[in-house]
């Protein structure tokens, strides 16, 4: 007989190969029994299964053809278990090409040949990952020694962990410092070791920088010609020559910097392709965006 849990993991199954139909059927276009009996190791009849559920569920979506010996996508098909999305693919394709997943856990089958531009890869501990992982879970604190930009020796402080956060270039752990008394970001690789504090200690229940949610309005610079602001439009999706960005404040710089919008527009607009165009009503929230720009201006 079987169990509650024996019914779940059959149904588990059977809905990790409708969504590898799905997958197939969304970015190539056909699938055969071969690739779901290869895949998952099953049987042909149970693939053949799998194959008429999927039809069943979305009768519009595939056709059996008979010479390619194939289920095929009608011109008619919508996904319907997936996210069909770019983002989507191009995520797992990133994934295959830095080796993060290997083919053999993939359901994009065959893929084009790719490959990304190489940085170097800021260091996270797993043993500190895990601790502070453990720690956001539980609501620990924790005694670190940590080792900043702005002093020559590790100070010693309790944190407490609440979220990770990744800038676009590296992790970092966003977690509330009682030697500063307020929410600061930590980056991974400067924290030298840590244990459980002795005593736990009480947080702020709200992180506010981190539940603010605010929005970074981009545009094409002014300075260049039509057809450039065109094609930036594009590149960006944007409507009437605007973007939002909706984005935390505690990440809003990282943003900033990564666009190069983080400092005022004084670079030639063939360089500064993209420019803010909502700093004055960011400036409450970011101070940086203003000190910035004073000192540049003070340079000048």
């Amino acid at each position: 007989m079987l169990t509650d849990s024996d019914n779940r993991r059959g149904r588990w199954g059977q809905d990790r190969r409708l969504e590898f139909i799905d997958t197939r059927l969304t970015w190539l276009g056909r699938i055969n029994r071969k690739e779901l009996t290869e895949f998952f190791k099953i049987s042909v009849p149970q693939a053949s299964l799998d194959l008429a559920e999927y039809q069943a569920r979305a009768p519009s979506n595939v056709i059996y053809d008979r010479n390619e010996k194939a289920y095929v996508a009608t011109s008619d098909f919508q996904p319907i278990l997936i996210d069909g999305g770019s983002a989507r693919y191009l995520a797992e394709l990133y994934a295959l090409s830095t080796g993060v997943i290997g083919p053999d856990v993939s359901f994009l089958g065959w893929t084009p040949t790719a490959d990304v531009v190489r940085h170097p890869t800021r260091m996270v501990s797993p043993s500190v990952l895990r601790s502070v992982a453990h720690a956001i879970r539980e609501r620990e604190s924790l005694s670190i020694h940590y080792q900043s930009m702005t002093r020559p020796e590790p100070t010693a402080r309790v944190i407490s962990p609440r979220a990770f956060a990744y800038d676009g270039f590296r992790w970092h752990l966003r977690a509330y410092c009682h030697l500063r008394d307020d929410f600061r970001d930590f980056v991974f690789a400067r924290i030298l070791n840590l244990a459980k504090a002795s005593e736990q200690k009480s947080v702020p229940h709200v992180d506010v920088e981190w539940e603010r949610e605010l929005s970074i309005v981009i545009g094409p610079n002014p300075l260049l010609d039509d057809n450039r602001k065109r094609v930036l439009a594009l590149d960006y999706g944007m409507a009437n020559d605007r973007l939002v960005l909706k984005t935390r404040q505690a990440l809003a710089f990282y943003l900033l910097r990564r666009l190069g919008l983080d400092k005022s527009m004084d670079q030639p607009p063939e360089e500064q392709q993209i420019v803010l165009l909502n700093r004055e009503d960011l400036v409450p929230f970011l101070p940086q965006l203003q000190k910035r720009s004073e000192r540049m201006s003070q340079s000048l």
